[in-house]
C-alpha cells in the first residue's frame, strides 16, 4: 500500500525565476501531502537562489540544495535522485503547473498495480504567459504498448513521471544523451522489462517556454533524439535503416521528402509493428494501442513532410496526404488532427491558481 509512503518531489531549478511560485505553489498545494520537494538551484543567475531560501522558510518539507557550479540537467537530476529519502520520486519542471490531485492520483495506481515501476499522466501544453493552448494525450495507456512507442518518441511525458524511487537510484540518468535524457532513460527501463503506464486525464501544465532547452537546443535534441531511436530499433529487431528514412519514420524532417521514400517510410512502420505484435504476442487492447499510435504517427510525417517541401513538391505530398485519408478519417485520426487546429481547441480549463506563500 502506498498509504503513506513519502514522495520526493525533484525540481531543478536554472534561471526559474519568472514562473517559480506557480510551479513550487503547485506542489505545495498538493491534495497528497506527505512530501519531500527537493529545489536543486544549478547555478542561477537570476533571483532563483533567493526564492528557493524563502520557500524553505515556511515549508518544511521543502530541502533547499544550491549546486556551487551549473552542473546541467542530467548531473543535477542524478545528484537529486541519489539525496532523495522518499519511497517514489515524482519529478516537476520549474516553469510548470501540477493539477492539485496529481501526485494522489498517480500514486493510487501503484496500489491497483503493484509490480508497476514508472507513471505519466496526459497533459495541456500552456503558452509561457499561462494561457492553455490544447490537451496532450498519451501516445499509449499500457507497458507493452508503449515499449512499441518508445522505438520512434518518449513514450511518457518526463515532468509529470511519479516513479519507484529504487528504480531511479538503480538506473541513474546517461549524460551522454544530452536533451534527450529522458527518452534515452524510460525507453532503456521499458526495454529491461520494467512496467510503465500513462494515465490518460491530463494532471499536469506544461510550459511552452521559448528559453526552455527544448526550444534552445533543438538541433542537439533532434541529433541526440534520432541516436537514442536507431539504438533502440537495432537493439529490438537487428535491423539498421538508412539515415533519411530513419528520420522519416520517426518525424525529424527537415527536408525535402521524396514521394518513394515517404511511403517507404510508412511502409516500414507497419513492417515492424508486425514483427513486434508477433514477437510479443500481446492481447488485443496492446495491438489497438499500437495501431492508433501508428494512425497519430503517420499523421504527423505527412503533415510535416508538406510542411517541409519546397513549393513545388508540396504538391506531390498533397496527393499522398489524400491517398492516406482513411487516416484522417478514423476515430482516433480525426479527433488527433482536429486537436491540432487552434480553433477546434475550445472548452479548455484554465491554469489553477493558488496564493502563493512567498511574495
Amino acid at each position: 500500500m502506498t498509504e503513506g509512503k513519502k514522495v520526493t518531489v525533484l525540481m531543478p531549478c536554472y534561471n526559474a525565476a519568472a514562473y517559480f511560485h506557480e510551479a513550487v505553489d503547485s506542489v505545495l498545494n498538493q491534495s497528497y501531502s506527505n512530501l519531500e520537494i527537493l529545489l536543486i538551484d544549478d547555478g542561477s543567475k537570476d533571483n532563483t537562489a533567493e526564492l528557493i531560501t524563502k520557500y524553505s522558510q515556511i515549508d518544511p518539507r521543502i530541502v533547499p540544495i544550491f549546486n556551487e557550479r551549473n552542473m546541467g540537467l542530467i548531473k543535477t537530476l542524478n545528484k537529486g535522485v541519489q539525496i532523495a529519502t522518499g519511497d517514489f520520486i515524482a519529478r516537476m519542471d520549474a516553469d510548470d503547473i501540477s493539477q492539485p490531485d496529481r501526485i494522489k492520483l498517480l500514486l493510487k495506481e501503484f496500489d491497483l498495480d503493484p509490480k508497476l515501476d514508472v507513471i505519466s499522466a496526459g497533459f495541456y501544453y500552456i503558452s509561457y504567459d499561462g494561457i492553455v493552448k490544447r490537451q496532450a494525450h498519451p501516445k499509449a495507456l499500457q507497458s507493452k504498448s508503449l515499449q512499441f512507442v518508445s522505438f520512434f518518441c518518449t513514450p511518457v511525458n518526463h515532468p509529470c513521471v511519479v516513479g519507484k524511487a529504487s528504480v531511479f537510484k538503480a538506473n541513474p540518468f546517461d549524460d551522454q544523451y544530452i536533451h534527450s535524457e529522458d527518452y534515452e532513460i524510460f525507453s532503456r527501463l521499458l526495454a529491461e522489462g520494467y512496467r510503465f503506464k500513462n494515465y490518460e486525464s491530463p494532471l499536469y501544465f506544461l510550459r511552452m517556454n521559448p528559453e526552455s532547452v527544448s526550444y534552445k537546443f533543438e538541433k542537439i535534441q533532434i541529433s541526440t533524439h534520432t541516436k537514442i531511436s536507431v539504438r533502440n530499433i537495432e537493439n529490438y529487431f537487428n535491423k539498421r535503416f538508412d539515415f533519411f528514412l530513419h528520420k522519416v519514420m520517426i518525424n525529424r524532417i527537415s527536408f525535402n521528402v521524396s514521394y518513394k521514400l515517404l511511403n517507404e517510410a510508412l511502409e516500414t512502420l507497419d513492417m515492424l509493428r508486425n514483427e513486434f505484435l508477433k514477437n510479443e504476442k500481446p492481447d488485443a487492447s496492446v495491438v489497438a494501442e499500437i495501431d492508433e499510435f501508428l494512425i497519430e504517427q503517420k499523421i504527423d510525417i505527412l503533415l510535416q513532410s508538406f510542411k517541409s517541401a519546397r513549393f513545388k513538391h508540396k504538391g506531390v505530398i498533397l496527393w499522398n496526404i489524400f491517398a492516406h485519408l482513411p487516416l484522417f478519417i478514423h476515430k482516433r485520426g480525426s479527433r488527433y488532427f482536429l486537436s491540432k487546429l487552434p480553433f477546434m481547441n475550445r472548452n479548455l480549463p484554465e491554469i489553477p491558481r493558488f496564493k502563493s506563500s512567498v511574495i
